[in-house]
């Protein structure tokens, strides 16, 4: 027997019921695709059916509609996302300008503290973080600088460990059954000491290391964080370790993880960053 065919469309018409029948079902679809994550990207129709509440026949017309379409992929009564969402996410990231979207954050970081302020990117394929963008300390004496492009591993330092935090459990368990080399001395090549600072950033929110990265340099940073409170990457602050006592750093600390806040809320679509 012959299966129907599969639409979801409305007609373009005058019908506001019609119109609000389309966006029902536009909405049902994109709960189905938020679904999939790195947790677990892959799932039954009959655990869709039971995640979303969706009647069976719907949920069917519609999984069969993406699949259509190529933003599901079935192999074996198993779904993941296809080669049409995939491309879409990579074209997403293609356009998505952290840098923009952080800037002014990072200028009214270094206004209130003076010191080096630095934005990284997470690159997923090389595990580590990347230095997008900078504002240098305006502080005399002694100043932390950072090139533009410079990449740190996931292990080392306050950049990158702001971020390892927050990554999914099978990520974190792979970087640290890998190369854990040291940047530095100072730098954490321990898988179980890096376990056990995984869970105090998770509950702090933010990150402090001592000179792991450079001598003599502290480094605070906070996540930018996804609604999923998955990394994009992070915002730290960078000083010599003469200027930073431990009251400076918890004042430091708190202002970062205002903005990480704040990040978090732009990235989410909030233009004002949760101002």
């Amino acid at each position: 027997m012959s299966k129907a065919p599969v639409n979801i469309e409305t007609e373009d018409g005058s019908s506001a019921a019609a119109g609000a029948a389309g966006v029902g079902l536009l909405k049902k679809a994109l709960q189905i695709l938020d679904l999939f994550t790195e947790e677990r990207p892959n799932w039954t129709q009959a655990d869709l059916a039971r995640e979303t509440k969706l009647a069976r026949s719907t949920l069917g017309r519609l999984v069969r509609f993406l699949s259509a379409a190529g933003y599901l992929m079935e192999q074996r009564g198993r779904y993941t996302l296809g080669f049409a969402a995939i491309d879409l996410g990579r074209r997403a990231q293609l356009q998505f300008d952290l840098v923009g979207l952080c800037q002014s954050l990072l200028e009214d970081l270094a206004q209130a503290t003076a010191e080096t302020v630095i934005l990284t990117g997470y690159d997923e394929i090389h595990a580590s973080v990347v230095c997008l963008a900078q504002i240098p300390s305006r502080q005399g004496g002694l100043r932390v600088f950072e090139n533009i492009g410079t990449a740190y591993p996931l292990h080392s330092g306050a950049t990158a460990k702001a971020v390892l935090a927050f990554l999914a459990q099978q990520q974190i368990d792979s970087i640290l059954r890998g190369d854990l080399t040291g940047v530095n001395p100072a730098t954490t090549m321990s898988a179980d000491a890096l376990r056990r600072q995984i869970e105090e950033v998770r509950t702090a929110g933010f990150v402090v290391t001592y000179e792991e990265t450079y001598p003599g340099v502290v480094g605070i940073a906070v996540p930018v964080l996804t609604p999923r409170r998955q990394p994009l990457g992070s915002i730290a602050i960078a000083a010599p370790i003469q200027r930073m006592d431990q009251a400076r750093i918890d004042a430091y600390a708190k202002l970062l993880v205002d903005v990480g806040r704040r990040s978090a809320a732009r990235v989410a679509g909030d233009a004002k960053g949760g101002e």
